[in-house]
């Protein structure tokens, strides 16, 4: 990095670099360079270039970065977040949720801008942790945003480290075109640190990067009726969380589609590796998962269509309702914590995340569709109750806040559906560690269900490996229990039809299948013989 008269020369010969030395800056991470950084900055955006920072640590409060202007930042070069709320913008655009503003405030801002990026390998800092959670007199404190986009397109981050937000580390809001490649972000020092937040924004492609934070990992958001989150891909990342390491919502028209994840691992995780949740008149749809490890994981996936309208939102009655629909989880392997386990590594766990398997729940009238789990294997804990397998009739919750959690201990072990239509697995595998008296699989009130070569781990002391509950038109097929098994298929509900088995192993089974709760022994239908 050129820097002193060796900069002036180059300014000579290449006028697009801005060093911000030579507009005042010390980077002795004591004097506040924010004046020096933003006169850097608006003299780049006259012709377009790079504001480089040679290394040192650069004190600063809001920079609010412009069209056409990198900020190159090189190894050993840190930008660090002042500890003053002072020295933050108050006239920028704040934080979509009408509840959180007191995450407002930001590091580095940029609104409307064009072609603009923050590469290196150096650092951004906002050393978070200086910033309470709360004034004195009780209410939320400012905690600034390391990076938040707004209305900008052609948008790069590249090698650069983004560390220590006070709560979201990056928020785009209703960009597009938007590259982020190799970052490392570690952000696990305050509240609501998440890592990249995505609003209403399209054509973002996320890579090659690493996730280490306390909240969400990455998480988008329907936020609009007119803006679409839309085109979406993220591949080759590794993520540790709290909560997810991949997120999505909202309740509004604008909807979330077309997103791919692939290629990730996903470790240590205590709030579900994989949670989409949308409510009302939010539609999402055409997604896909596939190539991903997840290792020590609360849960491996929570899908949730509910109504609840968490962000002072009403329900549009003018619009149809939305749905979830359309998304495939391909080649996943997963391992979830122990109870126990799940406990000592996150003590501030809500009642009811212990025990989590896959859970697949939309509302009455209003089913997800179109699901399909194919070449999963997941190695669960075991240690769910008779009390919890007993568990029937689950309150419908669907204007609660949808959580993976929300009724507790689900009574599956490894996959609880309901509301569910066109429902697809195929190859799946569930392993137990320890006995589990919950069946494997719940199916309550889905439709156009189809089960080819399933493995689960079973028990005499199960109910059943499989219940269906108001299920109409299944067919299952190929699969085997791993181990001596009661009951295969136990079908309840005087609704139930059309449910037809053939050609599974059933050598360690005693009873092929059974009725209950009103259901009729004709609802089973043999459509080839089972071994």
């Amino acid at each position: 990095m050129l820097i002193g008269a060796e900069a002036a020369k180059a300014r000579a010969v290449d006028d697009s670099i801005f060093n911000v030395l030579d507009f005042g800056s010390k980077g002795d991470g004591i004097k506040l360079d924010t004046k020096a950084i933003q006169a850097a900055i608006d003299a780049c955006t006259k012709t377009g270039g790079t504001v480089v920072f040679p290394r040192g640590k650069y004190l600063t409060g809001t920079i609010k970065l412009k069209s056409h202007v990198t900020l190159d930042l090189p190894a050993g070069a840190v930008i660090l977040g002042s500890t003053k709320t002072s020295d933050y913008a108050t006239d920028i655009v704040g934080c979509a949720f009408i509840n959180e503003k007191h995450i407002n405030k930001c590091l580095v801002y940029a609104e409307g801008a064009e072609n603009i990026a923050i590469t290196g390998m150096g650092a951004i800092d906002g050393q978070g942790a200086s910033f309470p959670g709360a004034t004195p007199e009780g209410k939320a404190a400012d905690r600034p945003m390391l990076i938040r986009f707004v209305k900008c397109t052609n948008v790069a981050l590249r090698d650069v480290s983004l560390k220590n937000a006070a709560s979201w580390c990056t928020n785009l809001l209703s960009c597009t075109d938007v590259r982020v490649q190799g970052i490392s972000i570690t952000n696990r020092c305050n509240a609501n640190n998440d890592g990249i937040d995505i609003t209403n924004s399209q054509k973002v492609r996320i890579s090659d990067s690493i996730f280490i934070t306390g909240d969400d990992g990455i998480c988008f958001q329907s936020m609009s009726n007119d803006d679409p989150v839309r085109d979406i891909t993220i591949t080759n990342c590794v993520f540790s969380t709290r909560w997810a390491a991949i997120r999505s919502g909202g309740a509004h028209r604008g909807g979330i589609r077309n997103v791919t994840v692939s290629n990730c691992v996903i470790y240590d995780t205590y709030g579900c590796g994989i949670k989409l949740q949308v409510s009302g008149n939010c539609t999402m749809e055409d997604m896909t998962f596939s190539n991903i490890v997840m290792k020590n994981v609360s849960a491996p996936i929570s899908l949730r269509f509910g109504n609840v309208h968490y962000n002072g939102e009403a329900f549009d009655d003018s619009h149809p309702w939305g749905t979830m629909r359309n998304i495939l989880f391909n080649n996943i392997r997963a391992s979830v914590l122990s109870a126990a386990d799940l406990k000592k590594a996150n003590p501030d766990q809500y009642p009811g995340e212990e025990k989590q398997c896959i859970s697949i729940c939309g509302i009455p009238n209003h089913p997800i569709e179109g699901i399909t789990l194919s070449n999963i294997q997941v190695t669960y804990p075991g240690g769910g109750t008779s009390e919890e397998a007993a568990k029937r009739d689950l309150p419908e919750l669907e204007a609660q806040y949808p959580e993976y959690f929300m009724w507790g201990v689900l009574p599956a072990y490894g996959l609880y559906a309901r509301h569910a239509t066109g429902l697809s697995l195929n190859n799946v595998r569930f392993e137990l560690a320890g006995d589990d008296s919950r069946p494997a699989i719940v199916f309550d009130q889905v439709r156009d269900l189809d089960i080819a070569g399933l493995r689960a781990g079973s028990n005499l002391g199960m109910e059943s490996l499989l219940r269906l509950r108001s299920t109409k038109d299944a067919f299952i097929q190929g699969c085997k229990p791993l181990g001596d098994t009661s009951v295969f298929v136990r079908v309840e509900g005087k609704d139930s039809s059309d449910i037809a088995l053939g050609s599974n192993d059933l050598h360690r089974v005693k009873t092929r299948f059974e009725v209950a709760d009103g259901a009729d022994v004709k609802a089973i239908v043999a459509e080839s013989p089972d071994r």
